[in-house]
């Protein structure tokens, strides 16, 4: 258990699979769990990433802007990532998706997993 997450991984047929749960959707906690993360897929060699967050309550709009320029940071422009929240601010997920293409990462944000997981597997054999 990680300091307000917590973290597991599931190795799946072409990509990482990754749930976080915890007691709040704080900045810290993301950049601590992304972090986690990009180390994760360096490790392993992942360049498709699926997250499933199910921490309680919701981003800051102000926070949710600067998770986004801590992914840019962090590199992830080499990973396919599909990020599913169910109960986030939808408008919210949308600018944050938006702001990551335009920094260059591939990265969807879905509501439901299995259509992420679609996503996610586009183009593999």
């Amino acid at each position: 258990m990680s300091p307000g997450f917590d973290l597991s991984l599931d190795q799946r047929d072409h990509y990482l699979f990754a749930r976080v749960d915890g007691p709040e959707d704080t900045y810290e906690v993301s950049v601590a769990y992304w972090s986690r993360l990009r180390a994760e897929c360096e490790a392993r060699g992942t360049r498709r990433l699926l997250v499933l967050e199910a921490l309680e309550g919701n981003a800051v709009p102000s926070e949710a802007r600067q998770v986004v320029e801590a992914l840019v940071q962090m590199g992830f422009h080499d990973i396919r990532i599909a990020y599913v929240d169910a109960t986030e601010d939808a408008a919210l997920l949308v600018s944050s998706e938006i702001r990551a293409a335009q920094a260059g990462v591939t990265a969807r944000v879905f509501r439901r997993f299995d259509e992420a997981e679609s996503w996610l597997l586009e183009g593999v054999a």
